[in-house]
């Protein structure tokens, strides 16, 4: 007989509806708000700590492979948010660059990603939030063998 739990235990599951909540309201409101989605906004964040970053190291961050990056890159190129520059002494490299008006729409998105964050923790004690941070930072932190599904 199955234990009545009050809450799903469905770890796998929660965290798929979780992050795709979670990632939906912070896409909308970064559009309504200023007008770029959240994975623009997630590279603007990154570009205002890393301003000249890499394509394949942009792309690790956000979690993207090379042609998902490119074609944010060059819709974000297009809207004079970022410029690419090939890397000097390697034709097939390139990095990215904000533009004056990406690094200030940067500072904006960063204030409201921190405005989300802070709207997130609203109800958990400081202390569930870091056991939360820990769960997540650890499972950020596995190599590809941890990710290995258990035989049946």
């Amino acid at each position: 007989m199955a234990i009545a739990r009050p809450v799903d235990r469905r770890l796998f599951l929660l965290l798929e509806h979780a992050r795709n909540q979670v990632f939906r309201q912070a896409n909308n409101g970064l559009q309504k708000d200023l007008g770029v989605t959240a994975p623009q906004g997630a590279a603007l964040f990154h570009l205002h700590r890393k301003d000249g970053a890499r394509m394949g190291d942009l792309a690790s961050t956000l979690g993207l492979n090379a042609p998902a990056v490119s074609g944010l890159v060059d819709r974000m190129r297009d809207s004079g948010l970022v410029e690419r520059r090939r890397e000097p002494g390697d034709a097939r490299a390139a990095r990215v660059y904000l533009t004056e008006s990406g690094r200030a729409l940067a500072v904006q998105v960063a204030e409201r990603l921190r405005a989300f964050n802070d709207h997130l923790a609203d109800g958990f004690t400081e202390e569930q939030m870091e056991i939360v941070y820990g769960f997540l930072a650890a499972l950020a932190r596995r190599g590809p063998e941890a990710w290995e599904l258990p035989a049946a």
